[in-house]
Parts: structure tokens; C-alpha cells; sequence
């Protein structure tokens, strides 16, 4: 055998082990990937943000995949009446942003807790957005939003409570909804 043809089979060799060598590596950096993505943490930082975007577009939908079937808080509102109520709310404004601040997240098993403070701004539409703005934006309290691990899937985090210290436990006869029927004149 000549030196050319030693050289070229062992060129191919070394070029036959290559390409498996890299597949591993891009397989390895992909998993630690995934892997990190999948972190309880991160995964309830995305649906809190998640949250918070499908309140500022109004899109009850968005909203309701995120909240548990269980849900309840201390003014007796359930999954569909807290729809209700962030869709009313973000009725009041042509443009709206709500800006997590001092976000904390500590977990616990199946459960965790996000607390925050919201500061809401953007384009309010008449005397409802503008109120809505300063009783929020005034609050000394972070709002606490509860979830909780419905499955062993990392993306089965449902919200199943928010409160806020701050807020009144009377809501002066407001009802879920209330602001959307008045807008259609029911």
C-alpha cells in the first residue's frame, strides 16, 4: 500500500469518528437544555409572564388555560369570575401594560407562590382605567399568586389563588362581569 492510500484511509477514519462525536455533543447540549428549560422555576417565571400577557391583551382564553378548574380566593370568585373581572378591568384602557416588580418565587413541593408587585400603566379609557391605575399602582402589598402542579408534566402549573393584603375584602357590590354588561347595556 502505498503512503497516499495510507493517508487517505486514515483520514476517513479519523472523519468517520468525527461526525458520531459531534452528534453526541449536540445531543448533550441539547438535553442540558430541555433540561434546564424544564426547571420549576423557570417554568412558573413563563406562566406568571404568561398570566400577566393574557391580562394586558384581554384574551379570556389565555387567561383560563392558566387558571385552575379549582380556583377560589377570599371574595368567593371561581376560575370564570376571575376571567370575568381581569377582562372588566382591562375593558377600561385602549392600551394596557402590567409590569411585574420584585418578583419572588419560592416552591414547595407541588406548590408555589409568586409574589409581586404590579405596576399598571398604558391608555386608559375614561374615570374606570384612570381609578384602576391608582388603586393598584398605590398598594403597599405585593400580590401573592398561588399555583400548584396539577400532573407530572413540568408545564401543569395552574393558578389556584391571587390576593393582595391591601385590597378590600368588600367589593361594594361589584359582580364579575358587571362592567362589561354595563358597556352593552344590559
Amino acid at each position: 500500500m502505498r503512503v497516499s492510500q495510507r493517508n487517505f484511509i486514515h483520514g476517513r477514519a479519523r472523519r468517520s469518528l468525527l461526525l458520531p462525536l459531534a452528534a453526541a455533543a449536540v445531543f448533550v447540549v441539547g438535553t442540558v437544555f430541555v433540561v434546564s428549560q424544564m426547571r420549576s422555576s423557570v417554568v412558573l417565571a413563563k406562566r406568571q409572564a404568561s398570566l400577566l400577557d393574557g391580562i394586558e391583551r384581554r384574551s379570556p382564553p389565555r387567561i383560563q388555560r392558566l387558571v385552575a378548574e379549582s380556583y377560589s380566593d377570599r371574595w368567593d370568585f371561581d376560575r370564570e369570575d376571575l376571567v370575568l373581572t381581569m377582562v372588566d378591568a382591562g375593558s377600561q384602557f385602549l392600551a394596557l401594560v402590567v409590569t411585574p416588580e420584585e418578583q419572588r418565587i419560592e416552591i414547595e413541593g407541588r406548590r408555589a407562590v409568586v409574589t409581586t408587585r404590579l405596576v399598571v400603566g398604558g391608555n386608559p379609557v375614561g374615570p374606570g382605567g384612570h381609578e384602576v391605575v391608582r388603586q393598584i399602582n398605590r398598594l403597599k402589598e405585593p400580590f401573592v399568586f398561588t399555583w400548584e402542579k396539577q400532573s407530572f408534566l413540568p408545564s401543569s402549573w395552574r393558578l389556584v389563588s391571587v390576593d393582595n393584603a391591601a385590597l378590600p375584602d368588600e367589593l361594594y357590590g361589584y359582580e364579575p362581569g358587571d362592567i362589561r354588561r354595563a358597556m352593552r347595556g344590559e
